[in-house]
């Protein structure tokens, strides 16, 4: 898994509302906008995650996997 995509979404996610606006809305469509390249672990780490968490909650998962 490549800590380096990985730490450019959680980065995004914390700092950019209309990135984490868009992951809700819909992360595939989001990160393949973004230009990071995911493998498929990584896209399967990705499909896991309940976005329907609120900000703080996913905030902290997001910072333990970065």
């Amino acid at each position: 898994m490549s800590r380096a995509a990985i730490g450019v979404l959680i980065d995004r996610w914390l700092n950019e509302p209309e990135f984490r606006a868009a992951v809700r809305r819909d992360p595939e469509v989001a990160v393949r906008a973004s230009g990071v390249e995911l493998d498929a672990e990584e896209w399967a780490a990705l499909g896991a995650i309940d976005w329907n968490l609120s900000d703080e909650e996913l905030n902290s998962r997001l910072s333990k996997m970065g």
